[in-house]
């Protein structure tokens, strides 16, 4: 059966796959975005040092995703999302047991980080075959929407458990690692579609040096958040890891409605407008997160880093989608896009892999303020982000209404 009929609506079967799939990768999101740092903190009693030391491991994946998913050109796409959704959810499960200790973290943590970043660029790649050329922004809001629902109901879960029931983090990350590997079986289901060359899977080509440096720059910019924000809220301002869920909660929500909208931005107004729009906001975000607690009192100083948590986190994915729907535009064949995107993730973590732990010595120096300084540097950053987003230029044959 090639269609699959749910209500007045008919898909295809590897669309319902893949959204099946990237439903049950929500909740192992869900779970590793409102848990890890808590766990680092509250169960292993990491040092902002020690959190920040982690980042090299832990993204090292990514600088060598460019040649792993090369190697396993052979296997396709959705064979090889299958392959690295099972190791990842099997990284997952390990890091969510793993006892007191800094190497023991570092093993299990890169396991999953290998199999979560060998997906990374294949995501976009795959979704991209769900949609035509006018409507490739809203078809990726589309999907993500999806997975947004399943992590609003994970969400509300995991606050049950922690603020309830007192569940210990490896009883969630065990729920994580399944749903993550169960994701990966769904993918076996699909049609495997074409194999690819490793000359196909290795992209370097000078029309996309602008894509690159946008990845080089948002990648650093995103970095920066992904490692100190939640740490932010852990350690200065004192929440459990309930807090951290409501924040995911609240994000997710909005999320469902605010991803597909932005995608039509994207098909609308262009990938420049929408970066610059978001440099913008981001570079905001980084001023709250640096100033909140100087300017105003706890309560209302976490308010507004509580905004700007969320802020950052829907306007980081968006960005996502805008390069991933610029690259996609700039390529003469979709089979470039996989190798486009998996050479940038690589390119992206030459310069940013270590640049946490450095920038986490601004804070180690000064305990109590040094945070301050590690957002000012997101600020310079999405200063950096807005100029090369606003030099993107789409071919003409390809531009939307919204670049005209």
């Amino acid at each position: 059966m090639s269609e699959i009929r749910i209500g007045k609506w008919t898909i295809s079967r590897d669309f319902f796959l893949f959204l099946l799939a990237s439903a049950l990768l929500g909740v192992s999101i869900a779970v590793e975005s409102t848990s890890f740092a808590n766990r680092l903190a509250e169960d292993l009693g990491f040092t902002t040092l020690q959190r920040t030391a982690l980042e090299f491991p832990r993204e090292l994946p990514g600088l060598l995703v460019f040649f792993i998913i090369g190697a396993l050109a052979f296997l396709g796409d959705i064979r090889t999302a299958a392959v690295a959704n099972i190791f990842g959810g099997i990284g997952l499960f390990a890091f969510g047991l793993v006892p007191s200790g800094f190497w023991p973290v570092v093993v299990t943590m890169m396991i999953f980080s290998m199999g979560q970043h060998i997906y990374l660029p294949l995501s976009g790649s795959i979704a991209m075959t769900f949609a035509t050329e006018k409507n490739l922004g809203r078809r990726l809001g589309e999907i993500q929407s999806v997975s947004t629902i399943v992590m609003i109901l994970a969400s509300v879960a995991l606050y049950i458990m922690y603020e309830f029931f007192e569940v210990p983090f490896s009883v969630a990350f065990t729920l994580g690692a399944i749903s993550m590997v169960l994701a990966g079986c769904v993918f076996f289901f699909m049609s495997p579609g074409p194999k690819k060359t490793k000359k196909e899977r290795f992209i370097i080509k000078k029309k996309y040096r602008h894509f690159y440096f946008l990845a080089i720059f948002f990648g650093a910019r995103r970095q920066i958040t992904f490692t100190f924000v939640t740490w932010l809220i852990v350690t200065i301002y004192g929440q459990p890891a309930s807090t951290i869920v409501i924040l995911f909660f609240v994000t997710n929500v909005i999320s469902v409605f605010f991803r597909p909208l932005l995608g039509i931005f994207i098909d609308r107004l262009g990938e420049r407008f929408v970066l610059v729009f978001e440099g913008g906001l981001l570079l905001i975000s980084c001023l709250g997160f640096a100033f909140a607690k100087v300017l105003f009192s706890p309560s209302v100083a976490l308010i507004i880093v509580s905004v700007c948590f969320v802020i950052d986190n829907l306007f980081s994915i968006g960005a996502q989608m805008a390069r991933t729907t610029y690259v996609r535009k700039l390529a003469d064949d979709q089979n470039e896009v996989s190798g486009t995107l998996s050479f940038s993730i690589s390119l992206d973590h030459i310069f940013t892999m270590s640049m946490p732990f450095f920038v986490g010595l601004l804070w180690e120096w000064n305990a109590q303020t040094g945070y301050i300084y590690v957002f000012l540097v997101g600020v310079v950053i999405s200063i950096m982000c807005m100029v090369l987003a606003n030099g993107i230029r789409i071919p003409a044959r390809k531009r939307t209404q919204g670049e005209m």
